[in-house]
């Protein structure tokens, strides 16, 4: 979904999102009109859904929780998720998704763990980078790309994942 003069302008539309958010406790949906669409929030489970849509049709889903939420039903299957990973947030928008997790993992564990399990689905890793409390790895397969950073998280690891969604 992108800014423009008939669509909904980002900022207003966090905004908005801030104020379902707080102004929704206790409440199970909330619907919220914004310039060029809509926004629903629902909360449930100590989880927060948001599902965003324009009136060009253009869609976004966002759903998080500390306690963990389900991957995407169209997750990528040749994209693997480390052993034990609690997924924290879900976002998709139009093909492409993005997942945050924590794992139990050393930042330079979960660093190869990707790059040794993506090589094994069939990902040429396009290159790493180690920038101290965080790391980067982008692999290619094809004409798809997925892109993650691995950063400290206490005694784990944070992982962040960018990849294309399944084609259903």
């Amino acid at each position: 979904m992108r800014a423009s003069k008939s669509g909904p302008c980002y900022g207003v539309l966090c905004g908005v999102i801030v104020l379902a958010l707080l102004g929704g406790c206790g409440k199970k949906e909330q619907n919220v009109a914004v310039p060029g669409g809509k926004v629903t929030v629902t909360q449930q489970g100590g989880g927060t859904t948001m599902e965003m849509s324009s009136s060009k049709g253009e869609k976004m889903k966002i759903t998080a929780s500390d306690k963990g939420v389900a991957l995407p039903a169209n997750f990528p299957a040749d994209v693997p998720i480390m052993p034990g990973a609690t997924v924290k947030m879900a976002m998709s928008s139009g093909d492409a998704l993005s997942v945050t997790f924590s794992v139990a993992a050393s930042q330079a564990d979960a660093l190869k763990y990707y790059e040794d399990n993506l090589k094994a689905k069939g990902w040429e890793i396009a290159a790493t980078m180690n920038m101290g409390e965080s790391a980067m790895l982008s692999a290619k397969k094809g004409k798809r790309e997925c892109v993650m950073n691995v950063g400290k998280d206490g005694n784990g690891s944070m992982v962040q994942l960018v990849a294309p969604l399944e084609k259903s």
